[in-house]
């Protein structure tokens, strides 16, 4: 039986700076798969665009995945599988920002706050205003597709056991940020696996304004992950909505955040 949850909340920095939330998750259920999503826009000052950018990569992981069929698990190599996944996401993202650049050009008033430096680094390459990371699931028959670009992340659990799924640890930054799908090697950094439905009996996605808080796994679970789940295995859905308001606006460190909780409990 599939159960979820997915929640985005607004951080008190950008309440009290005025700017819009640079967070963004989505859900998609159906008969044959559920897919969820939770992305984090940079928001940086180059990045006047990354709110956007989050919802095209959350968008762009719906309309890729929504298409795949059960079947291709087995008749593709599980290698060019994650391939061609990573790949399409990937277009499908730079197609959406194409596509907002010709309805919207950045403007003048965007940029006006930026150096000339990075107003020329816009000019050539405007993708750079959507700067964002990813944090993806799919169950698709018995198989589980986790995609991951960017911090935050993902942590199976199982007899409660906490493990980080498709981690990089990896120093290198973009603009001492995280990895993003807006850098010309995205796809290097784009990191996808296929799982047993067997390997987790829950999946938490997360955007790096919540596990920052808890500065290390232990820490993570046993404050976080832990609680959150029993509360969803309750079914306190209305508790978790506001500790998660909460750790945006007044228990985190400002930072927008978001949580979503795929159970694949059989």
């Amino acid at each position: 039986m599939i159960d979820y949850f997915v929640k985005t909340a607004i951080g008190r920095s950008h309440v009290k700076n005025d700017i819009v939330c640079q967070d963004f998750s989505e859900v998609y259920h159906d008969e044959q798969r559920t897919i969820m999503a939770v992305c984090d826009g940079h928001g940086g000052e180059i990045y006047v665009r990354s709110d956007r950018g989050s919802k095209f990569a959350c968008d762009a992981v719906m309309n890729v995945l929504k298409e795949k069929h059960h079947l291709l698990l087995y008749r593709v190599e599980k290698a060019d599988f994650i391939n061609r996944i990573k790949l399409e996401i990937m277009c499908e993202w730079n197609k959406l920002v194409e596509q907002d650049l010709s309805k919207h050009p950045i403007s003048i008033k965007e940029v006006a706050h930026l150096n000339e430096d990075k107003q020329f680094r816009l000019k050539v390459n405007p993708t750079i205003a959507y700067g964002t990371t990813l944090n993806a699931v799919m169950v698709l028959g018995n198989r589980i597709l986790c995609v991951s670009l960017g911090d935050g992340g993902l942590f199976g659990i199982k007899r409660g056991n906490v493990t980080p799924i498709l981690f990089e640890d990896d120093e290198e930054t973009v603009a001492n940020i995280t990895y993003s799908m807006c850098q010309e090697d995205a796809f290097k950094h784009l990191n996808a696996e296929i799982y047993d439905l067997s390997d987790f009996s829950t999946i938490f996605l997360c955007t790096d304004g919540v596990v920052n808080p808890y500065q290390n796994l232990d820490n993570f679970s046993k404050s976080f992950i832990f609680p959150v789940l029993k509360l969803f295995k309750e079914g306190n859905r209305e508790k978790i909505d506001q500790f998660i308001t909460d750790l945006g606006l007044t228990l985190g460190i400002g930072d927008d955040v978001s949580l979503g909780i795929l159970s694949i409990d059989k």
